[in-house]
């Protein structure tokens, strides 16, 4: 009776095993279309013990031993980085294409375009110096070219400020996620103790450190109690169940606000190497902050160039009074230094300052020196010095305004204009000037010219006609530009817009290439951990045989035992 006890036994461990066998393969079956899920295996072994007749001991059955679940863990972490790679290079590529769509490159209204009608209207001002239309056309001209690059400008600039509140929002989503992390780690832990498994729990788990991937690269390294630590580079972000936190912090970089992402705890900066949050700051950093670099330099490059040569012509109406639009920080300050504060700062040379008698028509030339050659004595020419030099000439008084501007008026009955500027005092002073602003935030109409047409420095000399400085200004173009350094202002926007273009390019076959390696990674992932039907169905058939001839063994021993009781009676 012994061995026949020890064969129900074995029949009743092969029914309940195969029964759990059953029930994991519904599991995967119930489960196939769920993201995330991770296929579960059921793995068997022999239950030791039994004996036969004969003193041979085969073994006491069969148990369900541990319930796999299918991982490879350093292919899922390959998945994770290829998710957060392909996440940077989209975040790059939107930003580059809306970059491209501010350029707005190839339309009626771009700025090649703009630049191109601007020089061309002084190419017409040129052999037409006395027509008030063609004046207004140069106006215009200018007026559009500064609307347009102030719009440029405050496009790209407000890009700055929409990746900033992203990086922001990605920064609370990651908070959230480790988090989370952390609580499943507490409950994982406690439930491999006491024996129950948590596969549900690890899949949640496995899901949230791929969302997480997509926001920065991680890196995770399981624990023997069932947690897993979670690193930013070499910082720990979730250790066992406590996250360290993220928080964020503003600097202001070249007038720009950034938005930096620190660890709360000790407040260091976290290595950004992959995800969402590395493509908003290259984003910004490279490719907005680049833009309006790019644009502040070309914005400031034509005022230079443009107002150079304009304050060396003459209108079809002299100045009674002209007030100069930059101002000095320090009026005492050489001219060309850095104290003294100027966005254009003058060279040695000199200008020459025309007055006109209107009874007479007598003009009268001075030249006033610059003297910025760095040897002394004399000292180097200072605004002071400037407003001194020009008072001393006959018929004209210079003050400073109180906030160090230039201002140069003429006695009455005469009026006054300017020549052969060598020193570009007058175009850093903002005297007789077509531009005014800094850079591509505030360029304009200087509002003497924008007033009065007339202002429109067209000739080089008092005579009617004459348009050679409208020659000059219309050659700045496709002149070689000091200011970009030896580059003209269109092959510099040019460039500006083919540099777009190809990082565009780059981006657009960098995201490709991310989602081919992510395809092929996530293939293989599916391979390991996903569920083939066929394949279940095919486990189904083998554990139902399996349990259908488990019974089939228990009826034959409980028959046994039925004879051998009768046999007893």
């Amino acid at each position: 009776m012994g061995l026949l006890n020890g064969a129900l036994q074995i029949g009743r461990s092969a029914l309940l095993t195969y029964q759990s066998a059953l029930q994991v393969v519904g599991h995967n079956i119930a489960n196939a279309a769920r993201p995330g899920y991770v296929r579960l295996s059921a793995i068997l072994s022999g239950v030791p013990g039994g004996r036969t007749a004969e003193g041979f001991q085969p073994g006491n059955g069969v148990a369900m031993s541990a319930l796999r679940r299918n991982v490879d863990e350093a292919l899922q972490a390959r998945v994770r980085t290829a998710l957060g790679d392909r996440e940077s290079v989209l975040t790059e590529r939107a930003a580059l294409g809306q970059i491209e769509s501010i350029l707005n490159e190839l339309t009626e209204n771009d700025l090649s375009t703009l630049m191109n009608e601007f020089f061309g209207a002084w190419a017409d001002l040129q052999t037409q110096a006395q027509d008030i239309g063609a004046r207004r056309t140069v106006l215009t001209g200018g007026a559009a070219l500064a609307a347009e690059l102030r719009r440029q400008r405050e496009s790209v600039f407000a890009m700055a400020g929409e990746f900033n509140a992203r990086i922001v929002e990605a920064t609370d989503r990651a908070n959230e996620l480790a988090a989370e992390l952390a609580r499943l780690n507490v409950q994982i832990v406690a439930g491999d103790a006491a024996g129950t498994g948590a596969g549900a729990l690890r899949d949640r788990r496995d899901a949230l450190l791929a969302e997480l991937s997509e926001i920065v690269r991680v890196t995770t390294r399981e624990q023997p109690t069932g947690a897993v630590n979670v690193y930013l580079g070499n910082e720990p972000l979730v250790f066992d169940g406590i996250s360290m936190g993220l928080t964020t912090e503003t600097e202001v970089v070249k007038g720009i606000e950034r938005v930096q992402v620190l660890f709360a705890a000790n407040r260091m900066r976290v290595d950004l190497s992959g995800g969402r949050l590395e493509g908003l700051m290259a984003s910004r950093d490279t490719h907005v902050v680049g833009q309006l670099e790019a644009l502040n330099e070309l914005a400031a490059a034509l005022i230079y160039d443009v107002n150079r040569v304009h304050s060396s012509g003459q209108g079809l109406q002299w100045f009674q009074s002209v007030t100069g639009t930059y101002s000095a920080a320090d009026p005492t300050a050489a001219l060309n230094s850095t104290t003294a504060g100027l966005t254009f700062p003058p060279v040695n040379g000199s200008f020459l300052i025309k007055v006109r008698d209107q009874a007479t028509g007598t003009i009268t030339t001075t030249v006033i020196q610059v003297d910025l050659d760095g040897i002394t004595p004399p000292p180097d020419t200072s605004l002071l010095d400037l407003q001194a030099a020009i008072g001393a000439v006959p018929n004209l008084t210079a003050t400073l305004t109180s906030d160090n501007r230039l201002q140069i008026t003429a006695a009455s009955g005469f009026t006054f204009s300017f020549a052969e500027d060598s020193s570009a005092a007058l175009a850093a002073l903002g005297i007789n000037t077509f531009f005014d602003g800094k850079d591509a935030r505030d360029i304009r109409l200087n509002a003497a010219v924008e007033g009065n047409s007339q202002f429109i420095a067209a000739a080089t000399e008092a005579l009617a006609g004459d348009g050679t400085n409208a020659g000059r200004l219309a050659a700045l173009g496709t002149a070689a530009s000091a200011t970009l350094g030896g580059v003209s202002l269109l092959d510099f926007y040019g460039s500006m817009v083919g540099t777009v273009a190809a990082t565009s390019s780059a981006a657009n076959s960098g995201a490709e290439a991310a989602d081919v390696i992510l395809t092929s990674l996530q293939a293989q992932q599916e391979s390991v951990s996903g569920v083939s039907l066929d394949e279940e169905a095919i486990a189904l058939a083998k554990f139902q045989r399996s349990f259908q001839g488990a019974a089939r063994y228990v009826t034959v021993v409980d028959e046994l035992i039925a004879e051998m009781l009768a046999l007893v009676r």
